[in-house]
């Protein structure tokens, strides 16, 4: 497995999609609300969409009529083309798990610096 140094981690901002050039692609990082930073491929699985336009958003479901309830704030990336949404977490897709996943990469923070590992 290789590391690669992307960014420091005080640069990574909670609740943000942080765009990181890593051989001919990009990787986005975000900071869940917990602080830990998670890096998921830049292009959505349903048609390649660039997710670096998207927006992170939570769980929105409800009980009852005219009740909205959010769970996982932060942990929700929405494609900018056609809505869909990933758990960043599992990288599953919110609507149809199993179906479609979102490249998930593993992170290692050490004396502040932040790395892929691939």
């Amino acid at each position: 497995m290789t590391r690669h140094l992307v960014c420091r981690a005080d640069e990574v901002a909670s609740d943000a999609i942080m765009p990181v050039a890593l051989g001919r692609g990009k990787i986005l990082l975000t900071r869940l609300p917990s602080g830990e930073i998670k890096a998921v491929a830049a292009r959505c699985p349903h048609q390649g969409a660039n997710l670096e336009h998207g927006c992170l958003t939570g769980y929105a479901h409800s009980d009852e009529p005219n009740v909205l309830l959010m769970d996982r704030p932060g942990q929700i990336l929405r494609c900018p083309w056609h809505g869909f949404e990933f758990d960043i977490c599992s990288g599953e897709s919110v609507a149809d798990q199993g179906k479609l996943r979102l490249r998930r990469f593993d992170v290692e923070v050490e004396n502040g610096d932040v790395f892929i590992v691939m």
